[in-house]
């Protein structure tokens, strides 16, 4: 019998009519894929992208109880009714179908993450390709998660979920995930040279910034020289001293030296400058 429910707690009273009576709450915190094989029933818990990220399965040969928020139409069941038919036909088919429904949500968000890429690219920002970098990280742990699990379901000798029944349907399927994991691998390399060009970007903002301080305080250098060299010839000679000895009789001289003498500094400073090939910008 197939039980489908959305309500957390309609689906623990359900499960202990199974006799299963592990703590559910526990197991819906660990945020991964994962099945669980048991005397009389298998526990499968596939991670998913709805309001409700879990998909929890519980099958056994008579019953299939599942949580989910994923919806099945008689249309979905329709392709499956000769299988449905067969020992654990129902088990199987009702997990393949939750498998694609989320496969399928799966590839919806890499598209929405795809396109978040793009509109990165314009305007690149390391924040923002940090932040597309970790939901590209988690979608690809996603499909590889499930193509983990697909490959076991395949591998051992799970009567609850006999691959025999849907043989072609489930190689379709597991080559569909493997596909889709490979893309989302591609675009986190993609990514990567995203945040190669942040950093050369980054870089050389810093170099330009370093330039900028550069050329201020060789400015500043030349500046306080040619503040400083009146002050250093008092301080030698004594500024009284010069002031009567030789500047007292000939104002106009002293202003002339200053003036000569801050123009000779200036244009040394000047050629410093160009020797150095400083650029402000």
């Amino acid at each position: 019998m197939f039980n489908l429910t959305s309500n957390l707690e309609e689906f623990k009273n359900k499960a202990k009519d199974f006799g299963f009576e592990q703590n559910i709450d526990e197991l819906l915190k660990l945020d991964l894929t994962f099945f669980e094989q048991y005397d009389k029933f298998v526990l499968i818990n596939i991670k998913d992208y709805n309001e409700e990220p879990n998909n929890l399965l519980l099958l056994s040969k008579e019953n299939t109880l599942v949580f989910s928020s994923t919806r099945m139409n008689e249309k979905q069941l329709e392709l499956y009714k000769n299988v449905l038919k067969k020992e654990y036909g129902e088990s199987t088919s009702i997990t393949l179908l939750i498998l694609k429904q989320v496969l399928r949500n799966y590839a919806l968000e890499f598209e929405k993450i795809r396109i978040e890429i793009h509109s990165v690219e314009n305007k690149l920002n390391f924040n923002s390709v940090e932040k597309v970098g970790r939901k590209l990280r988690k979608l690809t742990d996603r499909f590889e998660d499930i193509l983990d699990l697909m490959i076991k379901l395949g591998e051992r000798n799970i009567k609850e979920f006999n691959t025999g029944l849907i043989k072609y349907d489930y190689d379709v399927l597991t080559a569909e995930t493997r596909y889709r994991m490979e893309r989302s691998r591609s675009y986190i390399y993609h990514v990567s040279s995203l945040r190669n060009k942040v950093d050369i970007q980054s870089t050389a903002e810093l170099n330009k910034t370093i330039t900028r301080l550069t050329v201020i305080m060789t400015f500043l250098t030349i500046f306080g020289i040619v503040v400083a060299v009146p002050g250093t010839i008092g301080a030698v000679f004594g500024i009284p001293a010069l002031s009567d000895a030789y500047f007292a009789p000939h104002p106009r001289t002293l202003v002339i030296v200053l003036i000569i003498s801050t123009i000779i500094i200036t244009i040394f400073g000047w050629i410093y400058w160009k020797r150095l090939k400083l650029k402000s910008e």
